[in-house]
């Protein structure tokens, strides 16, 4: 069987691996949790200041930020763990490229984190009787699709960096809220100072947040191009993130560190 055509079967036993290990410890699964807490807390200040032009904001913010969360604080650390654990050393043996595994297992955790979305509209619509529309569903769920394939992207670079740094927890903490407003998921990027604008545009997120909140508006003119450039950014972190990883397994080899956890 070729290279490319076992690319599908090898995503899927990842995924089956990831659900296994996620039965003992579904730590991701907390971020199931924390996205009511943020929509109420959101909404609640939306609704207070007597604002409803930003109630679709306070909703799609932690979807969005749930993502990001299970990118960084969960996703991230999936090599990291499998040798604390034991079994990065059986991975690397084997003949399929760990890479695959990784993304594999990432986006199973991310998908977890997708159901913030659903969440939050829950919350909104039960818990303030917010009912929030979306005017151009096309452009919403290709955005969202997206949105969610480049987060499997930019968690498999995470992992990579993650694993090649001697300072992960530094990382992890610092990659949480300059990416939020970078991300425009709050604070839209329009409002940000100008000379933050070509940072912001280079974060995935700041093209998802303002292509979500265009499509609920109605608004979402040239939808496709924001839509092509969040794919470009995931499939660009997506391919730094594999060779990073590739890279890491030879020199783990090359210098006989494979079971140093």
């Amino acid at each position: 069987m070729s290279g490319a055509r076992a690319m599908p079967r090898v995503l899927w036993q990842a995924v089956l691996l990831q659900v296994a290990l996620s039965r003992r410890r579904p730590e991701h699964a907390l971020i199931l949790l924390i996205a009511p807490m943020q929509t109420t807390t959101l909404l609640a200040l939306a609704v207070t200041a007597d604002r409803p032009d930003v109630v679709a904001n306070a909703v799609l913010a932690p979807g969005l930020i749930g993502l990001w969360v299970a990118a960084l604080d969960y996703a991230g650390r999936v090599v990291t763990e499998d040798r604390w654990a034991g079994r990065f050393s059986p991975m690397i043996a084997s003949p399929v490229p760990l890479g695959l595994v990784v993304a594999g297992r990432v986006a199973t955790v991310v998908l977890v984190g997708a159901a913030a979305f659903a969440e939050s509209w829950l919350v909104a619509a039960l818990g303030f009787g917010r009912v929030v529309t979306v005017a151009e569903p096309v452009p919403f769920a290709f955005a969202v699709a997206a949105t969610c394939l480049a987060t499997v992207g930019t968690a498999t670079l995470i992992s990579a960096v993650f694993v090649m740094s001697r300072a992960r927890e530094v990382l992890q903490n610092s990659l949480g809220y300059p990416f939020y407003i970078l991300g425009g998921i709050v604070v839209p990027v329009a409002a940000l100072p100008g000379w933050l604008d070509p940072f912001s545009r280079v974060v995935f997120l700041s093209w998802s947040a303002e292509l979500l909140r265009d499509a609920v508006r109605g608004d979402a003119r040239g939808w496709a191009w924001s839509v092509a450039a969040i794919l470009g950014l995931g499939a660009a972190a997506m391919a730094a993130g594999l060779w990073l990883t590739r890279r890491y397994v030879d020199q783990a080899r090359r210098k006989g560190t494979v079971e140093f956890a």
